[in-house]
This record gives C-alpha cells, sequence and structure tokens, in this order.
C-alpha cells in the first residue's frame, strides 16, 4: 500500500502497525485481504471526520482511467488493488487501535471486494460467467460480518462492547459473545436501507464504482 503526500507519519505508522496487528490476530480471510492490501499500490488518504463523513471510506482514484484499464488489459486482484483507494478519517485513528482496526478490517473487505471486481471484469471477455459484482447488501453484509469475526478473535472488552453496540456480536444463552446474524441485518436494513430481498439489494458494485465489462 502507498500513503498520500503529505501524511503525518504518525498516521502512517497507526495504519502499518494496524495491518501488522490485523495479519497476527485475524482468520485467514482477514490476512487474505491485509497481506494484498499491504503488498499492493492501494492509496491510503487521511482526512478529517468533517471530509470522510464516516470513521473510513473506500472508492475507486478514477473510474475513468480504471475503465481504460479494463479494457485493455488483463488484471490480477493486486494490479487491481492499485486503482482503489481507503479513506480514514483522522479522528479514528486518534481514538486507538480499536478504531483503525475495525475500520480497516471492515473497509479493507471493500476494497478487496472491489479489487476482484475490476480484475474480473478485465477478463470478462474470457470469463464472462467468472464476473464477480456483487450488491450493495452482499458487500456490507461481507464487510459486517468480517469486522465481527475479527472482534471476536481480538477478544478485548473494548472491541467487544463496539460489536455489541454496533448489533454485530449478540451474546449466546451462557453470556459468551457472539456474531449476531439477525443483529447485522438488523444494522444494514435500519442504518443502509439494504436487504436480503432482490428489490432492496441496492446497486451493483460495478454500477456504485462506475465500471464497464470487456
Amino acid at each position: 500500500m502507498k500513503f498520500e503526500e503529505g501524511i503525518d507519519q504518525k498516521y502512517r505508522k497507526a495504519v502499518e502497525d494496524a495491518v501488522a496487528t490485523i495479519i497476527e490476530k485475524g482468520n485467514d480471510s482477514h490476512r487474505t485481504v491485509a497481506k494484498a492490501i499491504r503488498d499492493s499500490e492501494m492509496l491510503i488518504r487521511i482526512e478529517p471526520v468533517s471530509e470522510v463523513k464516516a470513521s473510513g471510506v473506500t472508492g475507486v482514484i478514477n473510474w475513468w482511467s480504471t475503465n481504460r484499464l479494463i479494457a485493455n488489459e488483463k488484471l490480477t486482484v493486486n494490479q487491481a488493488l492499485a486503482q482503489i483507494y481507503i479513506m480514514i478519517a483522522k479522528e479514528t485513528i486518534d481514538a486507538g487501535p480499536r478504531g483503525i482496526e475495525g475500520t480497516f478490517v471492515h473497509e479493507g473487505r471493500h476494497a478487496y471486494d472491489f479489487a476482484q471486481v475490476i480484475a474480473s471484469f478485465s477478463d470478462s471477455d474470457l470469463n464472462p460467467l467468472s464476473v464477480f459484482d456483487p450488491t450493495m447488501y452482499e458487500l456490507e453484509l461481507a464487510a459486517h460480518v468480517a469486522a465481527g469475526e475479527y472482534m471476536l478473535l481480538v477478544n478485548k472488552d473494548e472491541y467487544i462492547a463496539e460489536g455489541l453496540d454496533l448489533l454485530i456480536l449478540g451474546r449466546d444463552a451462557a453470556g459468551a459473545a457472539r456474531l449476531w446474524n439477525e443483529g447485522i441485518k438488523a444494522r444494514l436494513r435500519d442504518s443502509y436501507n439494504l436487504t436480503h430481498d432482490p428489490d432492496r439489494q441496492g446497486v451493483l458494485a460495478s454500477e456504485l464504482l462506475k465500471l464497464n465489462d470487456r
């Protein structure tokens, strides 16, 4: 990954430390995503929350140039990640490791999924049946599950408390924290207006990113 010019060293180190911790403490899926991002040219941006409007957001750096690449080259996921940015709020990083790790797990899942979309679109003329183009519901469900699984693996009170507050985690009959699929679905419905209903799954990733296949 690379950082936008002018980012303070303390923010660079915080992101690098978060990625290293995710690789250390995460599951196979977390490690796959974090290592792919670490070893790619994906762009990291750091801005005030007033600009980000969230703890973090993910998108394509320039949809026009990405479409040109899709039309002319066969891209790997690693190469496609260079077309993606993650923007993280300064306040998220200032709040400590829990915030940046959780945000990076969530947004990193989006970044990896977006890169898969780009890579599959660049090969769609030869492999049309393998095109990957999830809906907004599918993207957010995957990112929330990834975040919840990570909270459980870290298993610290502040991580569990955040998961419970966000409805990503619940408790079983014995009081142990667990991934709460119904809570996640309720959060997606109430906060994102997304459900499993085909009419309420939101746009496809390609529409969100303004991408065209070959």
